[in-house]
């Protein structure tokens, strides 16, 4: 091959190697969507909040669950956060999750990994029904996720989650498609952290000077 074709070659190659690269990053800035974000003195990042993402519903004629999940990212403190919506035909009291409380996750390689609260001690609360006869609760929690479990968590589907607390325990299987009615899409539950960790721990936004 001629000199000048090996050299155009290579610059070809490279060319597509940093459009690649590119585009990559272009994905993932409109993977990663954010519903709070605060920026320090510095203009660096001091804080994101992933949007409200459910991952378990289940309704039956007498009750009904249904749990979400967010993250936020307070200057490299990452803590998920649940809420969890009930109703049901009997009357139902809200509980309070606090210190030492936790969330297990069991992973589909087999590991474990567990979550301990942290924060302030969170009250569940009672709402309003829009259905006769029923009772709706809301209850919440916030769990620390250290960077030891970072990696498990993005590298390995969830098979089910078990939150133990004083006076709850609560345990629930994360399936691989669920139909979100409110936003009128299927989501996957078992990738939760594999499709958001990485958005919270290392944000995708562009500060403008």
């Amino acid at each position: 091959m001629h000199k000048s074709n090996v050299i155009l070659f290579i610059l070809f190659f490279l060319i597509n190697i940093f459009n690649a690269q590119v585009n990559a990053q272009d994905q993932d800035t409109e993977d990663c969507t954010y519903t709070q974000v605060e920026l320090g003195k510095e203009k660096h990042i001091a804080l994101v909040r992933t949007e409200t993402e459910m991952v378990d519903s289940f309704t039956t004629l007498s009750k009904g669950r249904v749990i979400d999940f967010s993250m936020v990212n307070s200057r490299g403190v990452i803590v998920l956060n649940i809420e969890i919506y009930e109703d049901a035909k009997k009357p139902l009291s809200p509980i309070c999750i606090g210190s030492g409380a936790s969330f297990s996750l069991k992973l589909q390689n087999g590991e474990s990994v567990v979550l301990p609260q942290v924060g302030t001690r969170l009250c569940g609360l009672e709402l309003e029904s829009a259905q006769e006869g029923f009772y709706n609760i809301k209850n919440r929690g916030s769990f620390l996720i250290t960077e030891d479990k970072f990696e498990a968590l993005q590298n390995t589907e969830l098979i089910s989650g078990s939150l133990t607390s004083q006076d709850f325990e609560m345990y629930f299987v994360f399936k691989s498609d669920l139909y979100d009615d409110v936003n009128d899409e299927v989501i996957s539950p078992s990738t939760y952290f594999k499709r958001n960790l990485d958005c919270v721990v290392n944000p995708t936004i562009i500060v403008q000077e």
